[in-house]
């Protein structure tokens, strides 16, 4: 059966781990075993700036640059053991809870979405600088 956007856009939100902003930005203040995963497209973090220390797997990029196996593999994401916060651009955050979805798929054991996306980080005052 066919799902219009917002089933599936409700689907990954419901089937992910949510974290506020705050609980976000004190998470990666306070965790030297976490990361801020940026899925949003390059024009998208040109225009914000990128969380700093954050890493940019714009799209569905993510996938294969966690996959093990792959020759596109990223070694910042290959430890399943990483606390990984996924954000997007804003709310709801489609994007990133499709992004902890995938990641909690490939095996990494704590992984969450970070509620309005990069848009509540901002407002929550993260620091950026450029990607």
């Amino acid at each position: 059966m066919a799902e219009t956007y917002a089933q599936m856009e409700h689907h990954e939100i419901s089937n992910a781990n949510a974290v506020t902003p705050q609980n976000a930005l004190q998470v990666l203040k306070n965790n030297s075993n976490s990361l801020l995963v940026d899925v949003r497209d390059e024009s998208e973090v040109d225009a914000t700036g990128m969380g700093m220390g954050a890493f940019h797997a714009p799209g569905r990029s993510v996938a294969w640059l966690a996959d093990l196996e792959s020759e596109y593999r990223s070694p910042i994401l290959q430890d399943r053991s990483t606390l990984i916060l996924t954000t997007c651009g804003g709310s709801p955050c489609f994007r990133g809870a499709s992004a902890a979805n995938v990641l909690t798929r490939m095996g990494f054991t704590d992984v969450s979405f970070v509620e309005g996306g990069m848009e509540a980080l901002l407002s929550a005052g993260i620091a950026t600088g450029p990607r």
